[in-house]
């Protein structure tokens, strides 16, 4: 009866696995010919971009790139600021069994740790450890069975399957092009010595066939002025932006996720209509992952039984990731920063920088603990002959509690870090209360397995088992029984076992009750 099946392929999501390794990358930094020797390194800027991810059997290759930026302050009795860049490649793999090309592939990498040394005034060495993790997944077709024909309603139990299914993955990319015009109040621009971005306040909406994307870019640049070449100047602007990603499939009810990372920029400097270099050109490339899918609930076939016929049903053991929350929290860290005694006093600061490190998550009953701590720069104008600009650095730790109603231990945690904004007030000319807006973007997954109906046989009843039931049995209802339950274990129906017994609502039945069950004739 093969025909009185109903059955539906269901996708669904399957990790293969996630593993993790750490590189190290060393190399020098070397001082252009053009620029003169060192005196003292000032700061450092690094970040880590994965640009493409090769997968075949049994291992995952991705290659990326290190950017450094330093500023030093040069020798002479002016003590002038100089920087220079370097890009190291990353060119790496990772074993990861099961994975293969037909997979949906991605990979991260952040800084663990980086040191610099100066060996000589011409030369600085770097060691760069680098944390990289890759995981896997796909999407398997399941047929289950969903229902049974000819059989009536009420002898066909039903149960509700939630799932999270998968539209698209995709990776791409966008530009975003702006002008920034220098305030009046600042000279003309000699030479840019750094120029940082930074995304914040993302937005992220899925509309009918894309993925809109919009936010900010924080940019802090640094040059020398043309008034003074030993002087430097700073200015800060927020830029927004938007963005799409066309995803076929997708539709405003769905989810996204999304990750987002400033892969390449260009910044340079033109003339404005009165011919004075006052305009910054900035072209930054946006790269995006996405991840777009739906939260569907169908219903499968849990049971069912038949008065004239034996089924004998076999069910399979299925695993699918369920979401369990996803939220988005803010909060602010703020905190007063003494400089130690060895920093010169504070002029006037120019920016404040932070970088979220998460150390510790633990998830208790609703709850998610993280705790870690803000890696600070504090880039002042110093009261010092020797060094005219001075980068201070310390570490605020934070501990944030996240409501995430559902989720237990053993769930997995997906939680995004970003500092979305920093403020700071001089408080003296050695101490500076610091404020970063922190954002928690987080998401709990349960690793559920269920087992649903893979086939149904349907085989003749067995008249011993129908000659060896009384004409009349009382049963006395036990706990955790429903009427359907006793209905099929006695070969009867549920409208029957009602009428005999007088019930309006079949759900009203409690433990101790007596039942009258009526022999059915075979």
């Amino acid at each position: 009866m093969e025909n009185q099946l109903v059955r539906e392929k269901v996708s669904l999501d399957q990790a293969i696995d996630t593993e993790s390794t750490q590189i190290l990358l060393e190399g020098d930094i070397i001082v252009p010919d053009v620029k003169p020797d060192m005196a003292l390194l000032l700061q450092n800027d690094a970040k880590v971009i994965i640009e493409r991810v090769d997968v075949s059997s049994d291992r995952v290759n991705f290659i990326g790139k290190l950017e450094l930026d330093v500023l030093y302050i040069a020798k002479g009795p002016d003590k002038p600021i100089y920087s220079m860049s370097v890009s190291a490649p990353i060119d790496d793999f990772l074993t990861l069994e099961g994975v293969s090309k037909d997979m949906w592939v991605s990979a991260k990498a952040e800084i663990a740790n980086i040191d610099y040394k100066m060996l000589n005034d011409r030369k600085i060495n770097y060691r760069a450890v680098i944390n990289v993790s890759v995981s896997a997944d796909y999407s398997d077709a399941q047929e289950v069975v969903v229902d049974v024909q000819d059989i009536p309603p009420s002898q066909v139990l039903k149960s509700s399957l939630s799932l999270n299914k998968t539209i698209e993955n995709k990776l791409d990319h966008f530009k975003v092009k702006e002008q920034i015009t220098i305030p009046a109040s600042k000279p003309n621009i000699r030479e840019i010595l750094q120029c940082t971005a930074q995304l914040a306040n993302k937005d992220i909406r899925v509309a009918n066939g894309r993925v809109n994307i919009a936010g900010e870019i924080l940019v802090s640049t640094l040059f020398k002025g043309d008034d003074d070449e030993s002087f430097v100047e700073f200015v800060e602007n927020d830029l927004p932006f938007n963005g799409s990603v066309d995803v076929s499939g997708a539709k405003d009810d769905m989810f996204a996720d999304v990750s987002l990372a400033i892969q390449d920029q260009y910044v340079g400097v033109r003339a404005d209509a009165d011919g004075e270099d006052r305009v910054i050109d900035i072209e930054i490339s946006i790269g995006v992952s996405v991840k777009v899918y739906s939260s569907d609930s169908i219903e499968i076939l849990d049971d069912a039984y038949a008065t004239d016929q034996d089924i004998k049903i076999t069910k399979t053991p299925v695993t699918y990731p369920r979401l369990v929350c996803r939220n988005r929290n803010q909060t602010t860290i703020k905190e007063v920063v003494q400089i130690d005694p060895d920093s010169p006093d504070i002029l006037q600061i120019f920016k404040v920088k932070g970088v979220s490190v998460l150390d510790d998550i633990k998830i208790i009953e609703d709850k998610i603990i993280a705790e870690g701590i803000i890696k600070a720069d504090v880039l002042y104008v110093a009261q010092s002959d020797e060094t005219p600009l001075f980068n201070y650095q310390t570490v605020l730790p934070y501990k944030q509690v996240i409501e995430t109603k559902g989720a237990s231990p053993g769930m997995n945690i997906n939680l995004d870090i970003s500092v979305d904004h920093v403020a700071f007030n001089m408080l003296s000319s050695r101490e500076t209360e610091v404020r970063f807006l922190l954002t928690f973007n987080t998401q709990v997954v349960e690793e559920k397995t269920v087992e649903v109906i893979s086939d149904v046989e349907f085989v003749p009843l067995d008249q011993s088992y129908l000659d060896n039931m009384a004409s009349l049995t009382v049963y006395i209802v036990q706990p955790g029984d429903s009427l359907w339950k006793i209905a099929k274990k006695y070969n009867t129906s549920i409208d029957e076992m009602l009428s005999v017994n007088d019930i309006d609502n079949p759900a009203k039945v409690y433990p101790g009750q007596k039942l009258l069950i009526l022999k059915k004739a075979a």
